[in-house]
């Protein structure tokens, strides 16, 4: 067996750590995997899964980002930006792999320039409707473009001759059905439906302080799972230590995640790419509340394809629409619902991991 190194940089990490999974049971090539990569503060999806359950080499690469609302923090972020691109020149000089593959994120921008530099070939991933701005530079410099979705006005905006329809990477965990820290909830299920409460990796303040006005009535007919994201946890669990059914944790990890969305009654989320395709494949009822600032648009988009393909399944709220009662009568409405069951076919979608076949 042939043995290969590769690295994969980027900031959506939910793709990146399914292809690491397929990369580490490839029958046909032995891989050496390094991750380029920047964890904040409040980041918790990386430091509970990437790192220690996929035992791979990480390296950290802080970043300045190029930030369209306010000049002055791009500004800031320049010396950053280009300490950013020498320290990932002299990574990949030191590491020489064969291919480096891009999450997108404003850290993958220079380990990508870097890579065409050293005569790397390279991939960068776009998940979602629309093109990043990382994606957008990262088109100059790879040798291959792969989109989740094959959407006219996103292929119109970047070289044609790189473009490849792999569709995304969804988790495998996501099809599990079981759980490790929630078995003590199972017994309630029956009589009190699960509702799944998230924000993203790192949370949402906005609709964890929304949920706060409505845990005293929730809790009473519901049980509540809510990734508060790690900065709102320790304020939120002390706060709300007195409603029984109702359990708040900074993060749900690959252990407990497919349990917790087949079992939910429905889901209450942002709206970002992957979360999104995982509702539709697992057939799931959601409420979506769209990241306001997200680029491009982007989260209003996806809430939107969410919606066309679960119709009778989908509630979307604005965020500048969101208040405690509208979200009250979403929940009411969508539990009440009922809509026809979705076998849910579990699959993985290897297609990434050929063209890196074909690259190597």
């Amino acid at each position: 067996m042939r043995t290969r190194r590769i690295v994969i940089t980027g900031t959506h990490h939910t793709p990146a750590i399914e292809l690491i999974r397929q990369l580490k049971k490839d029958h046909k090539i032995h891989w050496e995997i390094v991750y380029i990569g920047h964890i904040f503060p409040s980041e918790t999806h990386l430091s509970h899964t990437l790192i220690p359950k996929l035992k791979i080499n990480f390296y950290s690469l802080p970043c300045g980002k190029f930030d369209r609302r306010w000049l002055p923090n791009t500004l800031r972020g320049i010396p950053k930006t280009i300490k950013a691109f020498f320290t990932a020149y002299h990574l990949l000089r030191k590491i020489h792999p064969h291919l480096v593959v891009s999450f997108g994120g404003y850290v993958s921008v220079p380990v990508i320039i870097a890579a065409k530099l050293c005569h790397i070939p390279s991939i960068t991933h776009e998940q979602t409707l629309t093109n990043s701005l990382s994606t957008k530079i990262n088109s100059f410099f790879v040798n291959k473009i792969a989109l989740s979705f094959n959407n006219r006005l996103q292929i119109s905006q970047l070289p044609p001759d790189k473009i490849i329809i792999t569709g995304n990477l969804l988790r495998r965990e996501i099809y599990l059905t079981h759980t490790k820290n929630f078995k003590n909830l199972i017994p309630n299920l029956t009589r009190l439906p699960l509702i799944y409460i998230t924000g993203g990796s790192q949370g949402s303040s906005v609709i964890n302080q929304v949920i706060l006005n409505l845990i005293p009535q929730l809790h009473k007919k519901f049980t509540i799972i809510h990734h508060t994201g790690n900065l709102d946890y320790p304020q939120i669990s002390k706060n709300c230590s007195q409603f029984r059914h109702y359990y708040p944790v900074s993060y749900v990890g690959l252990d407990d995640i497919g349990w917790v969305l087949n079992r939910a009654k429905l889901i209450i989320s942002r709206s970002g790419a992957n979360t999104c395709q995982e509702i539709v494949s697992l057939g799931q009822k959601s409420i979506l509340i769209p990241l306001i600032k997200s680029q491009q648009n982007e989260q209003f988009l996806n809430a939107t394809w969410v919606k066309q393909q679960l119709p009778k399944s989908t509630i979307i709220i604005p965020q500048n629409l969101l208040t405690p009662l509208r979200l009250l009568k979403a929940i009411k409405k969508l539990a009440a619902r009922k809509t026809p069951h979705r076998p849910v076919h579990v699959s993985s979608n290897l297609k990434m991991l050929h063209l890196i076949h074909e690259m190597v």
